[in-house]
């Protein structure tokens, strides 16, 4: 067998991390390149810019690259491992917050870990970057409106990054995070690549618990419903923080077991019912199995579908 990996992917940052994945897990080094090979030029541009820009915020944080690529692995195997309870049990390794919130979100280095191993797979996960640049045109098609953004579990920080390089210094932004560690991360993110010129408000709190006066003309929630035990409790909250005309971005999963996902979506639909029980309708959606199978199959397989919808307030 070949195992010489094209020299076109060994450029750059692309290359580099490519490649250390694939020395360190040659399980995934097939997959992954014909991933890679498969994308375009933009993809290619965007995913270096995103490592080059990383690597640099690292730095700061007295973090290599290699840290960051073990910290994705390791995900990856925990994701195995939760995907093998899950086809045996039915169920996912957790059912309670309050246990995910022990096991991951107040334990540093565990979160630490996972967040930042998550920040890869914004690009090295195909439904992850079909999100990531979703929730982006989003923000630009809605920034004229935009005055007050909220981002509900801002988890690497990386959503919020983009949302304030596009609204700017103009707008002020308020971030909510039940773990401290994925907010301490959220914020050193910001103020490595804006500074102090940004209004932005951090606060460490389970959202639920959370009494804000303010509404807001944009609200983030990328994965967090499948956190929580009680997403249409969530859901409801979060309408009531949105204007009048305010616009939503979410997104969750079905048939996704992890090591920290407690509540189980087991359809699209019951997807859709959620939101709409809340008091809230869809403008817009993705639905992205992980995949590419006819969807009857991904349905028989329970196979994740990944899915993303922008929202507004029922009328």
């Amino acid at each position: 067998m070949n195992t010489k990996m094209n020299d076109d992917l060994l450029v750059g940052n692309v290359g580099k991390v490519i490649s250390i994945i694939s020395k360190k897990s040659p399980l995934q080094r097939k997959k992954l390149v014909q991933y890679i090979k498969a994308k375009d030029k933009l993809f290619i541009t965007d995913f270096e810019k995103f490592l080059t820009d990383y690597d640099g915020y690292l730095a700061t944080e007295k973090l290599r690259i290699e840290y960051a690529i073990d910290s994705y692995l390791k995900m990856c195997d925990d994701m195995v491992k939760s995907q093998i309870y899950f086809m045996k049990t039915g169920k996912y390794p957790l059912s309670d917050e309050e246990q995910a919130f022990h096991k991951v979100y107040d334990n540093d280095n565990e979160m630490k870990s996972f967040m930042i191993g998550l920040a890869l797979s914004q690009f090295l996960w195909s439904t992850h970057y079909q999100m990531y640049k979703y929730f982006v045109r989003s923000i630009k098609t809605y920034s004229h409106s935009i005055l007050n953004y909220l981002e509900i579990g801002p988890g690497h920080g990386l959503f919020l990054k983009e949302a304030i390089k596009i609204l700017g210094k103009d707008a002020s932004y308020t971030a909510v995070d039940i773990s401290k560690t994925s907010l301490g991360i959220s914020q050193s993110i910001i103020k490595h690549f804006f500074g102090k010129n940004i209004k932005a408000e951090f606060i460490n709190k389970n959202m639920l618990d959370l009494n804000i006066n303010i509404k807001y003309d944009f609200i983030g929630m990328g994965e967090v419903l499948e956190h929580v035990n009680q997403p249409e409790a969530l859901l409801s909250k979060y309408k009531s923080l949105l204007t009048p005309s305010g616009i939503g971005f979410i997104s969750t999963c079905v048939d996704c077991p992890t090591i920290d996902h407690v509540y189980h979506f087991k359809s699209v639909d019951e997807i859709r019912t959620t939101i709409f029980n809340s008091g809230l309708n869809i403008i817009d959606e993705k639905v992205l199995p992980v995949e590419s199978l006819p969807m009857s199959e991904i349905i028989k397989k329970k196979i994740t579908i990944n899915y993303c919808a922008i929202i507004k307030r029922k009328n």
